[in-house]
């Protein structure tokens, strides 16, 4: 059924199926009732036919052994009637319970594949799930180490950095510092310049003689040593100032860099963890696809068998009716023959019929004679006759009382029939939905003991997982 979906490219579910499988079993059956009722009308078709051509050669067929032969030709009465017609339904009754026991015994075996299959399931799912289980247990094992190292790798990191921007304050403290003493430097320098140019100035105004010339060499000679000490003095300030910024940018640079390294260390190891566990969800993904590969070629097998066993039950289905058209093509051949002989009979009768008119003309003369005496006995015969026909009017008076009450009898054994049929095609549509319990004191019923006691050791297993899943 579901190779047949798959090709047709239709999408189907478990009660698809089901359906398309309860149809079958009622084609299937109806097949079967078509087919026994077409044989029965042949054979007794067949059977007409010959008796036919015996009574033409002069051959009387003797009487028939059979019951059912009996009815047609032999006068039965009325319990008898009744015994055959009981006969008759007990016969379609075992053909009925034929296919509920075939339908039964099939859905017993669906089931049984079922179980087997579930079972595998069970046992794939439940490798599966320890599978994972380990998988995840390792995963988290080794997930809480990996955030225990990233853990104790933060707290260092922030322990450096925090000693690092301890170290750059004390750094910087002192720079400042550095330079607070600079600048007072400066200050009392410039001031003890300002007091020596004062007196200078002073001694300049004070001494006027003939030493002002040489005074004045020594003082402009003084002043441009000062002048000049003052400028290397001043050069000395700016480079100190470069020094300290370009410290100050060094500073920072190492900064940066110390920054990149703790974010590469930190990206390599992340990195590096999620290596880790990508190369171990590949594995089990990879575990997984080889799963579901092994999954899929079990599936494909089990269409494979199913196609197989389609496939031999059709051939047995055509093996039978080539056979069939066989033997119709051999009854026609007999039939043919049959009228050939029949035709031949004929002809024979004509010329013996010839033959007959010559000796009736020959014995009219005596059969003249014979009717005056012939006379005398139709009298007689007269009065038997009415006396006949009166015992017949009473005997077909009590027939039409017999067929009223034997129709009745067919009437409410049909109706009974019906119903038993109707329950019986009830009962073959819900199988899936019966228990298997039901199923099998159903065949115990119908079925012999010993073909019954092969049938529970095989399905006795069914009972206990079907019923489950039922209750379900």
């Amino acid at each position: 059924m579901r190779f047949n979906f798959e090709i047709q490219k239709q999408s189907f579910s478990e009660t698809d199926i089901q359906k398309a499988y309860q149809n079958y079993l009622g084609e299937l059956i109806n097949d079967f009732q078509n087919l026994y009722a077409e044989r029965k009308r042949i054979k007794l078709e067949l059977e007409r036919r010959q008796r036919e051509e015996d009574e033409l050669k002069g051959y009387k067929w003797p009487e028939p052994s059979q019951k059912k032969k009996q009815f047609r030709n032999q006068a039965l009465t009325y319990d008898q009637k009744l015994q055959q017609i009981e006969e008759e339904r007990n016969k379609e009754q075992k053909i009925q319970d034929c296919f509920t026991k075939e339908a039964i015994r099939l859905e017993l075996e669906r089931r049984l594949s079922i179980q087997e299959y579930y079972l595998k399931e069970q046992k794939t799912q439940a490798s599966r799930k320890k599978m994972f289980q380990e998988l995840r247990k390792k995963a988290a094992i080794e997930n809480k180490k990996v955030s225990q190292k990233l853990k104790n790798y933060h707290n260092n990191m922030s322990d450096q950095l925090e000693e690092g921007l301890r170290k750059s304050k004390s750094f910087q403290e002192k720079m400042e510092a550095r330079d607070i003493l600079i600048q007072k430097q400066r200050a009392k320098q410039v001031s003890e310049i300002a007091n020596r140019n004062r007196k200078l100035e002073e001694k300049i105004s004070h001494v006027k003689d003939d030493f002002e010339n040489k005074l004045e060499e020594e003082f402009f000679k003084k002043q441009s040593e000062m002048d000049q000490s003052f400028d290397f003095r001043q050069m000395t300030a700016e480079q100190m100032e470069k020094n300290k910024i370009e410290k100050q940018l060094l500073f920072e640079q190492k900064l940066n860099q110390i920054n990149q390294k703790i974010k590469q260390d930190r990206e390599e190891k992340q990195f590096e963890l999620f290596n880790r566990v990508g190369q171990r969800m590949e594995k089990a993904e990879k575990q997984q696809e080889l799963h579901d590969k092994h999954l899929s070629q079990l599936q494909f097998h089990k269409k494979k068998q199913i196609e197989q066993r389609f496939s031999r039950h059709k051939k047995r289905y055509q093996e039978s009716e080539e056979r069939q058209q066989e033997k119709m093509e051999e009854w026609k051949l007999k039939f043919n023959s049959i009228e050939e002989r029949i035709e031949k009979f004929k002809s024979k009768k004509n010329e013996e019929q010839k033959t007959l008119k010559e000796q009736r003309s020959l014995s009219f003369k005596e059969h003249l004679e014979n009717m005056q005496f012939n006379r005398k006995s139709q009298e007689i015969d007269q009065m038997k006759y009415v006396e006949k026909h009166q015992y017949v009017q009473t005997k077909l008076k009590k027939n039409k009382e017999e067929q009223e009450q034997l129709k009745a009898y067919l009437n409410i054994s049909k109706q009974k029939f019906e119903k038993n049929n109707l329950i019986q095609f009830g009962e073959l549509a819900n199988l899936k939905y019966s228990s298997s319990i039901y199923l099998l004191n159903k065949l115990k019923d119908l079925e012999n003991e010993d073909q019954f006691a092969d049938i529970s050791i095989k399905f006795n297993n069914v009972m206990k997982t079907t019923d489950k899943k039922s209750m379900e």
